[in-house]
């Protein structure tokens, strides 16, 4: 009862951030940035979405926002019909559309009671940066709903579907990249090689679309982005500082996640999409805190695997630094937990190579031959 109160209380706090942030400053969100860039880009053309002469005026006007577009083309291609709509409207649509992908994720991957289930759905939208990532207008939750349908396609024997579906991590590939390399290693080979092949096609127009001087623009805008004053990241880089030790970590982290992949071949896709994610946390170089979404998807899918009871007990200790995961002196504790929960994934996953090899295996006596003696 007193983790039902808990999450309850934050629950309300969560919600009560999401009005305030989408009704009370509704131009202040991160799709009124999305919005124009997509704007500028059906205006001006694909690559001007990353000139801030040209596309950061609009934005600027509008908002008071200085923010240039930082997401690959196939986003802005994706909002494109919603910029012909007025800016409340296209929010509306855009946010419902967010909040139905958390509950399709929800709906494709909590197991066991109804009680158990809406307790999973709950706790969930208690965490803040969960809901942040949804009032924000975030690409993440989007993404997130594909590697859930990629998952959904995998048990039925899909394939191709499934990896249609993977390639929409194009839209925001830091919370998710590694789940194709995960998937590679545990044998999925057909879903790896058909998202490789759609993912060099979007990638093409997308070369096409901007030009090396759209390319280079956007190299520029991140740059920006990046030098922005008030804007914190989450990456290993961002917390403990660039260097020799963050790329150690960011290595590490992505050779710990596919070798889950690895271990876990041939015994479901949960383990190695939730290593896929869990990892891509600590390997990517540019994360926001609502990217940490991904660590709620791979939890979730841990828990279709009935987990042991020491693994349940690191997600309730891990659960309170989540939801404060949003605050400057959280980063390096959260990020030690990031750690320590990829790590417990690998040894998960060995326990349950150690447990297959060792059950009992029924072992059938044959018969000894008939002898046939000659009369």
């Amino acid at each position: 009862m007193a983790a039902v109160a808990v999450v309850l209380v934050l629950l309300v706090f969560s919600v009560v951030q999401y009005f305030a942030l989408t009704i009370k400053a509704p131009w202040q969100l991160d799709f009124s940035d999305f919005y124009f860039a997509a704007r500028t880009g059906m205006a001006h053309g694909w690559a001007q979405m990353y000139n801030t002469s040209v596309s950061m005026p609009a934005l600027y006007a509008a908002s008071g926002n200085w923010l240039p577009f930082l997401h690959p083309p196939v986003f802005a291609w994706v909002l494109a019909p919603l910029s012909l709509l007025p800016y409340p409207v296209a929010l509306a649509i855009w946010d419902s559309f967010l909040v139905g992908c958390y509950l399709f994720c929800w709906r494709i991957l909590a197991s066991g009671s109804i009680g158990r289930r809406l307790f999973l759905l709950v706790a969930g939208l208690a965490l803040y940066p969960v809901t942040l990532g949804l009032a924000l207008g975030q690409p993440t939750m989007v993404v997130l709903a594909a590697v859930c349908l990629c998952y959904w396609f995998i048990g039925r024997e899909q394939p191709l579907l499934a990896a249609a579906a993977l390639s929409v991590i194009a839209l925001k590939p830091q919370s998710s990249f590694l789940v194709p390399f995960a998937l590679l290693l545990a044998g999925r080979v057909r879903v790896f090689t058909g998202w490789a092949l759609f993912s060099m096609a979007l990638a093409a127009l997308c070369l096409v679309a901007l030009g090396l001087h759209g390319l280079q623009d956007w190299r520029h805008a991140i740059e920006i982005g990046y030098r922005l004053p008030g804007i914190r990241f989450n990456s290993v880089a961002s917390t403990i500082g660039p260097g020799v030790l963050a790329a150690t970590i960011n290595v590490l982290a992505g050779g710990i996640a596919v070798s889950i992949g690895r271990v876990a071949a041939r015994r479901g896709a949960e383990l190695p999409i939730a290593a896929g994610l869990s990892g891509s946390m600590l390997a990517t170089p540019y994360l926001s805190v609502t990217d940490l979404a991904a660590l709620l998807i791979a939890a979730w899918l841990i828990l279709r695997l009935q987990p042991s009871r020491w693994l349940k007990a690191l997600m309730m200790v891990g659960y309170l630094p989540f939801f404060f995961a949003n605050e400057p002196h959280m980063h390096g504790p959260f990020l030690v937990l990031e750690g320590a929960w990829l790590i417990a994934l690998l040894v998960f996953a060995v326990s349950l190579g150690v447990q297959r090899s060792t059950s009992p295996v029924m072992q059938v006596t044959m018969p000894p031959p008939t002898q046939i003696v000659p009369s």
